[in-house]
């Protein structure tokens, strides 16, 4: 049967979930509608489904942060009922990141994914590394203070500037990690959670180190260069998990990059554990 296009249709992304959910089982992903409406997706703009006559079969959304740092682009999250479907929206995308002068995409790819995997496969996509998946129950131990030197800056005070000259330092070179403009930072930070985010300034104003926490998961911890080795990155976390507690929340997430030893080493310490398989990242060049 026939394979036809549409843009992203929002009646139909519960048709959507419910495909990816039957796939992921018992692993289930809720982010769905949350990702392709996404600033980095340019609020769904970037992002089709495929159907087959009335019933949804897939969809793929693509984000071109990368492109201007390494010429890397990525299609997340890419959905597919089958290889055929898969491959069909591998091309789609890859047309579409190509004219935007991407040299590469990546793709990943979570258990129970199989027919995106074969069309991956098919396309000449090869795996590069893993995430894995970590979860911690709250509460964590008591938070440190913080170092002589640092204080937190409150968030109606954020200088959205500083903070993504701090986000771009301390990502740069991290795997699957595209620097947001600082429109979309804005933005992604003004929707997560306001009380367990932080941002750390020292004497002079200049912003060293944040932790940005969307719901109870961790969407990006870093610190600058001048303040690593001191533990500050611990503090962050520890920090945050306190607000989470009073939140009412029991768990904290966070996604890591296995072949991040540093970070793997810093969760394990936490008493983190992986509490779902872990995802396979793939990459295709031109």
């Amino acid at each position: 049967m026939t394979l036809h296009i549409t843009p992203l249709l929002p009646d139909a992304l519960p048709m959507l979930q419910d495909l990816w959910n039957r796939q992921l089982a018992p692993h289930l992903v809720h982010t769905l509608a949350h990702d392709l409406q996404s600033p980095a997706r340019a609020h769904g703009r970037n992002a089709v489904m495929i159907w087959r006559a009335e019933q949804v079969a897939g969809c793929v959304g693509w984000v071109t942060l990368g492109i201007a740092a390494d010429g890397c682009a990525y299609a997340s999250p890419l959905i597919a009922a089958d290889a055929e479907v898969a491959m069909a929206l591998i091309e789609i995308v890859s047309e579409e990141v190509r004219a935007a002068g991407a040299q590469r995409l990546r793709v990943s790819v979570r258990a129970g994914e199989d027919a995106k995997r074969e069309g991956l496969r098919r396309a000449g996509f090869s795996a590069l590394f893993e995430f894995a998946n970590f979860s911690r129950a709250l509460p964590l131990a008591v938070p440190a203070s913080l170092p002589p030197g640092l204080h937190a800056v409150a968030g109606d005070a954020i200088d959205w500037g500083k903070l993504h000259a701090c986000y771009a330092e301390t990502f740069a070179g991290v795997p699957n990690s595209p620097i947001p403009e600082q429109a979309a930072l804005r933005e992604e930070w003004l929707a997560a959670n306001p009380r367990a985010s932080l941002v750390l300034a020292d004497a002079d104003g200049a912003y060293q180190a944040f932790a940005l926490i969307d719901g109870c998961s961790v969407e990006g911890v870093g610190v600058r260069l001048a303040w690593r080795g001191r533990g500050l990155a611990e503090t962050l976390y520890r920090l945050a998990a306190a607000q989470l507690q009073s939140q009412n929340e029991t768990e904290m997430r966070a996604l890591v990059a296995a072949s991040n030893g540093a970070s793997m080493r810093l969760h394990q310490k936490l008493g983190f554990s992986e509490y779902a398989p872990r995802w396979s990242v793939y990459e295709l060049g031109w």
